[in-house]
């Protein structure tokens, strides 16, 4: 937002605390106003009108709330969004396709949650059902996506995993990118740079769109078929 912004700001959230039956003093809203000025004002609006629709708490919203509904729904509303758009690409792509989704947050949870994207269209559907799959996944995701938790770069698929540790890199294939194609490979490029960063010598393992952690294990010779 920009300083002319202010005005119809403060009216904004004088209406946002009306609606909550509270009051707000001018420098709790120029507090506010300094927090959210990164985002355009429409936007804040927007986060605005879904948090008035959305809250059932008669509290004042906090910025915390506006940050969680900037960009479209609270962070339980993305959640349920990512956690579909996982359950797709598992049934698209399988197991044996590396990955890049477009949320560095879902990658977090697929990595960390679950042991990888191999493991997980492994597990799906076994050791836990759609249906579960998506309420703990939907949780995880929300408490990731509010402590920052990220992972960049490629999800390995089983030809990437098995051909990189026999040393077949030239049967490497390159990830299908999930979501939207441009932040996607964003978040590939972004995971590349990481791990050149961490050595140089990884510079030919960016090059082949490998991800962090793929090395050697004990698999059988596999290469694209």
């Amino acid at each position: 937002m920009k300083p002319d912004d202010f005005d119809r700001f403060d009216s904004l959230i004088q209406g946002v605390a009306d609606c909550y039956g509270q009051t707000i003093t001018a420098q709790g809203i120029a507090l506010r106003f300094k927090m959210l000025a990164q985002f355009d004002y429409p936007e804040v609006e927007q986060a605005a009108l879904s948090i008035m629709a959305s809250r059932k708490y008669t509290s004042m919203p906090t910025p915390a709330d506006f940050f969680e509904h900037l960009g479209g729904g609270s962070a339980e509303d993305k959640a349920e969004v990512e956690a579909g758009k996982v359950l797709q690409a598992i049934g698209r792509h399988g197991g044996y396709n590396s990955v890049v989704f477009d949320d560095p947050t879902t990658q977090a949870v697929i990595v960390q949650a679950y042991g990888g994207w191999a493991q997980m269209c492994a597990e799906c559907g076994v050791e836990e059902s759609e249906k579960w799959f998506r309420v703990n996944f939907a949780k995880t995701w929300a408490a990731y996506k509010r402590q920052g938790v990220q992972v960049f770069g490629v999800l390995a698929g089983i030809f990437e995993i098995q051909n990189s540790a026999n040393g077949f890199l030239e049967h490497i294939p390159q990830p299908k990118l999930v979501g939207n194609p441009e932040k996607a490979q964003a978040v590939l490029e972004a995971g590349r740079q990481m791990v050149l960063e961490a050595s140089p010598q990884n510079a030919l393992l960016a090059g082949q769109g490998l991800s962090e952690g793929t090395g050697p294990r004990e698999a059988e010779t596999l290469r694209r078929p």
